[in-house]
């Protein structure tokens, strides 16, 4: 189907090359298919981006679904989202979200508001199973826990941090869970600074 064709050529290629510089006469070329077959199933290269958006979060959250609803233990569903978030974070270089957020600011703040209203549903849920088989501590703030994670990715997973840091996405948000999960102490550390903290 054409349409289709030309959502998932036209994802790829935002995803890789950015969204401004990308035009909708090399995308027919990539395709092999005329200009205007490209604007009879979407009228501008705004459309188009933002149907690219709407397939990815709807991909996303059918996949993340299918992972939470499998029968796994806690640390098998953890080390699947994590693989998972990798994967899909590694699909999209820095360009394409300094595009974004340049040309397409409103586009760019439904990517936010997506990510801040997924992260604490599906955290959230795996979380809980992790303190249901006895993995996670019982008495940790789940809340504050998951809010930091959310802000945390929210804030470095932008363009111009990203640049700073000279990271990719993935890297930053590998970074982050490996901080929130592991932390950056070592045994013992954790019983020479755990006797400090609740002192």
């Amino acid at each position: 189907m054409i349409a289709q064709r030309i959502l998932e050529t036209a994802e790829k290629t935002f995803l890789q090359k950015g969204f401004a510089k990308v035009s909708m006469d090399e995308l027919a070329a990539t395709l092999g298919v005329s200009k205007k077959t490209l604007y009879q199933h979407y009228v501008s290269k705004q459309e188009l981006l933002a149907a690219v958006l709407r397939h990815r979060t709807e991909s996303v959250v059918k996949q993340l679904l299918h992972l939470l609803e499998s029968p796994s233990p806690f640390p098998t569903k953890l080390r699947d989202l994590l693989s998972f978030m990798h994967q899909r974070m590694s699909e999209i270089q820095p360009i394409f979200l300094e595009d974004l957020q340049r040309h397409a600011p409103e586009q760019f703040r439904i990517v936010e508001e997506f990510r801040s209203r997924m992260l604490p549903v599906y955290f959230g849920k795996i979380l809980d199973q992790g303190v249901t088989d006895g993995l996670i501590r019982a008495d940790f703030n789940r809340d504050l826990f998951i809010r930091t994670i959310v802000a945390a990715i929210q804030s470095l997973v932008r363009p111009t941090v990203l640049t700073e840091l000279k990271l990719h996405p993935w890297e930053a948000i590998d970074g982050i869970l490996q901080l929130f999960f592991e932390g950056v102490l070592t045994p013992t550390g954790r019983r020479t600074c755990g006797q400090h903290f609740r002192s």
